[in-house]
């Protein structure tokens, strides 16, 4: 079993003593039963440290840096940004939760016209808390980011400028996605999955005008929070990065 990864802020260097934030305590010390002279991997900057627990409390906990773990890396090679319409009730949570342990580098939320979900300052808080918590849980080197909300024009705007955005879309045609990814291999990916409602034909025209490919996921019909990872697994199949 691998060890706890805990990622932190502070610098590492071997014989340093890290402070651990307040939550990776009561989780180290309530959930997993960890004590003091056992060991963790620490995360800073994309690198990973083996540490050694000095001190373990549900409020507080210590760790002493000992070396830096030569390791092949957790991080799929290509960056993909995950582009999600809010979806209603709690379902984002989940969206969050699984596109970090797939490899996603950043979570933008979506208002589109068909948008049923809202976003706030406080559920930004809560979606960056579950990334941090999954890219712990899947021993990624980074915690990505949940960002802001944008809406669908401005979203495309910005995206389309710098990465090759594949947009999900149950119209578009069967083997699309594979010759979509035939090309830009080395291009950062954006993935964007719509509402329960799906696009409008004016969003998806902003798409294909901006160069943005629609993509086929398969003959079924996937709700909105499965889409994304989904989409993500099939990527990284196809592009052999699994």
């Amino acid at each position: 079993m691998s060890a706890p990864r805990v990622f932190v802020d502070q610098p590492c260097v071997p014989n340093v003593q890290i402070s651990l934030e307040p939550n990776d305590a009561r989780h180290l010390a309530r959930v997993l039963r960890m004590k003091a002279g056992e060991t963790i991997t620490i995360v800073r900057a994309g690198e990973a440290w083996h540490a050694k627990l000095d001190e373990v409390a549900t409020d507080h906990a210590t760790a002493t840096i000992i070396e830096q773990v030569k390791a092949t890396s957790s991080e799929l090679p290509v960056a993909v940004t995950v582009l999600q319409a809010v979806p209603k009730g709690m379902k984002m949570d989940d969206v969050v939760e699984k596109v970090v342990e797939l490899g996603a580098v950043r979570i933008v939320p979506l208002r589109c016209a068909r948008s049923y979900g809202g976003d706030s300052e406080v559920k930004i808080e809560r979606w960056n808390r579950i990334a941090r918590a999954a890219a712990q849980q899947s021993q990624r080197l980074i915690v990505p980011d949940v960002e802001q909300a944008l809406g669908f024009h401005a979203a495309i705007d910005r995206f389309a400028a710098t990465s090759h955005v594949i947009v999900a879309h149950e119209g578009a045609a069967k083997g699309s996605l594979a010759a979509a990814l035939r090309r830009d291999a080395n291009a950062k990916l954006a993935i964007v999955i719509g509402p329960e409602g799906s696009f409008t034909s004016d969003e998806l025209q902003l798409a294909t005008n901006a160069g943005c490919d629609l993509a086929w996921l398969g003959p079924t019909i996937l709700r909105t929070e499965t889409a994304a990872a989904a989409m993500l697994a099939a990527i990284a199949a196809l592009r052999g990065w699994w």
